[in-house]
């Protein structure tokens, strides 16, 4: 297993989807497969389910699998080595299921990883890269609640 030092939280920055669509975004983008190693779902997993207003509550929260933790990801640029993607679905609104989701999530990560520090994207950036406010939630706020403090 390779050593896990920090939890990278994206947002897709899209109303709709699931790891299938990240998938095909990020072969479309000409990497190898879907960059994160974990989706939490906000009920729409598709277009239509959007489109239509006819959410899969069922879905919301829902965690689906990326790429293995075996593998080093592709989701922050410089800083793949040592950390684990995972991503909300969503761009400026998050549901309670997924943040219930992230947080159970992240403890079991912690267990397994310990000392792993959580961290959203645009505080994982490089220096030079442009700036980015992915996951679009103010860090500090997101830790507390869901009780993830900084280690």
């Amino acid at each position: 297993m390779r050593k896990i030092e920090r939890i990278v939280i994206h947002c897709s920055d899209s109303v709709f989807g699931d790891a299938t669509l990240i998938d095909h975004w990020h072969k479309e983008r000409g990497w190898k497969g879907i960059g994160y190693h974990y989706v939490i779902l906000n009920g729409y997993p598709d277009e239509a389910s959007h489109r239509s207003k006819r959410p899969q509550f069922w879905r919301d929260g829902e965690v689906q699998s990326g790429r293995s933790l075996e593998e080093v990801g592709a989701h922050v640029k410089g800083a793949n080595t040592g950390s684990v993607g995972i991503c909300l679905i969503g761009g400026e609104q998050f549901t309670g299921g997924q943040f219930a989701s992230l947080k159970r999530l992240v403890e079991e990560l912690k267990v397994r990883f310990p000392g792993v520090t959580v961290v959203g994207h645009y505080e994982a950036q490089t220096p030079g890269d442009l700036p980015k406010s992915c996951p679009n939630l103010d860090m500090d706020w997101v830790r507390r609640r869901v009780n993830l403090a900084i280690e």
